[in-house]
């Protein structure tokens, strides 16, 4: 459905902030106890835990349920890795070295942690089925042991130990979609150390090819795979810290990408998304500016390219951002976290 966006000078309101734990680094939004509203998920990386905070109606969000992780949470997924239809946790712990899985029991609780050892600094991890098997596998990156590594789910949210692929220096990001046509899904990578965004396609059955690199700008943080000029092939979008601004790199056929080509942002971008949220049918690219506090959105403005951002302020040292519809009114609403005040902000959408 669209809406209209000409007559619109201001989507975003100001955020609305709800209290975290220690050092929010990661977030999500996803209906975990089944009422039909996206509810939030924090990592919370110096106080050790997850935090669920429930939506009460209306885009408001309940005080934070926590739930212990290990040692430095720094990124999260929730997908339903057990077949009973209720999404469950999936966070990386960094400071020791595995991923935790916590069960969603119901209502939106959750169970305590099992653990699986990763290599050495997982900072990414999405949760996706590589193998075709029909269940959820994991893809961990490992910062410093510069590699990828995917865990295969071997039933009832059970994993296997993870299998290694190497990648360039310091990958810090992960995401994944089906680059090259084949109904495979391939893994994407950001490496930091290298300024570059590495594509490790899948070869059958959840084994994957050595990477193929590709150009960023400098220190890249942060990659998200979409269609963005509607060819039908994703496309790449990196976040460039020192560059100050985010690359495009679109899909040229068979899983190859064209060169980046940068839109500038505010100051250090650390974290991107993209999610239509003016309604007409385009990717928009939702970016959080750490040193700069805000959030910028880029309109597609038709076949992948991009318009001057459009800036709404947020709290201290935004690290995560996502786009979702949390009041019901069928417009995607932004979700950031503020690491430094230790709280997650909501802008509503009123376009």
């Amino acid at each position: 459905m669209f809406y209209e966006t000409a007559q619109c000078s201001i989507i975003f309101t100001g955020q609305t902030t709800y209290s975290t734990g220690s050092n929010p680094g990661s977030l999500h939004a996803v209906d975990v106890n089944g009422d039909g509203k996206p509810d939030i998920i924090v990592a919370n990386t110096d106080s050790n835990n997850v935090g669920v905070l429930l939506n009460t109606g209306n885009g408001a969000f309940s005080a934070q349920a926590t739930y212990s992780t290990d040692f430095s949470p720094k990124s999260l997924d929730a997908v339903d890795v057990d077949g009973d239809g209720k999404p469950d946790i999936i966070v990386v712990n960094y400071g020791s070295n595995n991923a935790g899985v916590l069960l969603n029991t119901g209502n939106g609780t959750f169970s305590p942690q099992t653990t699986y050892s990763t290599s050495n600094a997982p900072n990414s991890v999405v949760a996706v089925d590589v193998n075709g098997d029909g269940k959820p596998d994991i893809i961990v990156v490992n910062s410093d042991s510069n590699n990828v590594g995917v865990l295969f789910n071997i039933g009832s949210g059970t994993f296997a130990a993870q299998t290694t692929y190497s990648t360039a220096t310091l990958p810090v990001e992960v995401a994944t979609a089906d680059v090259n046509g084949d109904n495979k899904t391939d893994i994407i990578v950001v490496n930091f150390g290298s300024d570059n965004v590495g594509v490790l396609l899948n070869t059958g059955n959840g084994t994957f090819s050595a990477q193929t690199t590709y150009s960023t700008g400098s220190w890249p943080t942060s990659v998200v795979a979409a269609d963005v000029n509607g060819d039908g092939k994703p496309d790449i979008i990196v976040a460039n810290f020192l560059s100050n601004n985010v690359g495009v790199l679109l899909n040229i056929g068979n899983g190859t990408f064209s060169a980046q080509t940068a839109y500038l942002t505010s100051t250090s971008p650390y974290e991107a998304t993209a999610a239509d949220v003016n309604g007409d049918g385009k990717p928009d690219i939702i970016v959080v500016n750490y040193v700069s506090n805000n959030v910028d959105v880029l309109f597609n403005i038709g076949n992948g390219t991009f318009a001057t951002p459009t800036t709404y302020s947020t709290g201290s040292s935004p690290t995560s951002v996502v786009a979702a519809d949390v009041n019901g009114d069928g417009k995607l609403d932004i979700i950031v976290a503020n690491y430094d005040p230790n709280e997650v902000g909501v802008f509503l959408n009123y376009c």
